[in-house]
């Protein structure tokens, strides 16, 4: 069966893919009445996290940001269809990376470089353009979809390219591994922990919010440089991303310091582009 949907997934996301921006933006719309209008998905999840964010804005504020997050998240599934039917060529038009010296001067020194990003459209495209505009081998850490066939798919889409994919479990004893050899590991650092003992519990957007442990520990191991990437939209279908220096040095920091850093950083820039954030994730599902 799950061979079945597989093969089903793939060959309409490679069919859609293939169409036209005009026609994916019709699809678009459609799904975003589907999923804002007609079914509601999470829609009262969303309000609540908007709600406890932005405090300060009036309700009518809310509802745009809502609005427009539901229309980039339906552009989101047009923009996975278009990468499955076309290849890294065809994306890099549309999404940039500024300031890649700053990973080329850590690569150049023989430091390892720390991708630290946030679900902030488009990520799927950041992944893949990464890898191709640096040199050093890619490892990113994932969290295992729950459907085999949805897993597997996203799993070929990411590393089509030959970026390396860690599920969750297996980051630490990998790394343990690469300490002595120069790569770039990606963290999609906003993930709800499951291990609640080892959490770093740091304010973020109005509520003290627990964070995984990975990102300082895998730091402090390979002494890399840590960077906060910050994808921005500048059109529809269009990003662009800005790294910025966390740390070079995350091993001479207090603990817990780097994911403060972090949080802080993501904040900043859900402040000044608030729809563009995965509000959908139940991100404050624990409390202390």
């Amino acid at each position: 069966m799950d061979k079945v949907l597989y093969a089903l997934m793939k060959g309409a996301l490679e069919r859609f893919g293939r169409l036209s921006w005009e026609k994916l933006d019709l699809i678009s719309g459609v799904l975003y009445r589907l999923l804002y209008h007609v079914w509601g998905y999470r829609r009262e999840l969303v309000r609540r996290h908007l709600r406890q964010a932005f405090p300060d804005k009036p309700e009518p504020h809310l509802t745009q940001i809502e609005k427009d997050f539901y229309q980039l998240f339906a552009d989101w599934m047009m923009e996975v269809s278009f990468m499955a039917a076309r290849d890294w060529e065809a994306v890099r038009e549309r999404f940039e990376i500024k300031h890649l010296h700053l990973f080329h001067e850590a690569h150049n020194r023989g430091q390892s470089v720390i991708v630290a990003m946030g679900h902030q459209f488009n990520w799927e495209w950041g992944g893949w353009i990464v890898r191709k505009d640096t040199t050093a081998p890619i490892l990113c850490v994932y969290l295992p979809l729950s459907g085999a066939a949805a897993d597997r798919l996203f799993l070929e889409l990411r590393g089509r390219y030959g970026t390396e994919m860690l599920p969750l479990g297996k980051m630490g004893a990998r790394l343990s591994r690469l300490r002595s050899e120069t790569h770039t590991l990606i963290l999609m650092a906003d993930q709800s922990p499951s291990d609640l003992k080892r959490a770093y519990w740091v304010p973020f957007l109005h509520r003290l919010t627990a964070w995984h442990g990975g990102l300082e520990r895998s730091a402090r191991l390979t002494k890399s440089r840590v960077l906060f990437v910050e994808i921005v939209q500048i059109a529809r279908h269009r990003y662009e991303a800005y790294p910025h220096i966390l740390t070079d040095t995350p091993h001479q920091l207090p603990e817990g310091y780097l994911t403060q850093l972090y949080a802080q950083a993501l904040e900043a820039s859900l402040r000044r582009s608030p729809h563009n954030w995965l509000w959908t994730h139940n991100r404050w599902k624990h409390s202390p």
